[in-house]
């Protein structure tokens, strides 16, 4: 029951993260239009989204629990 409030807990957290990640690329789109600065938060959503959404990260695990 821990293991799933933990993974319920930074799922949410990373949604928490990609909110914001968007809203800044929105500040930066309007206010600046710095176009490097949009694709590297685009790069960082793109990284949470595979390593989370994804399960990247199990690739790359030792322990071989597929659940």
């Amino acid at each position: 029951m821990e293991h799933k409030a933990l993974e319920l807990r930074r799922g949410v957290l990373v949604f928490v993260a990609l909110a914001v990640l968007t809203a800044v690329e929105y500040a930066i789109a309007v206010f600046t239009g710095i176009y490097l600065l949009l694709a590297v938060t685009a790069l960082g959503k793109a990284g949470l989204v595979v390593w989370y959404y994804m399960h990247i990260k199990r690739v790359f695990s030792t322990s071989g629990d597929h659940e």
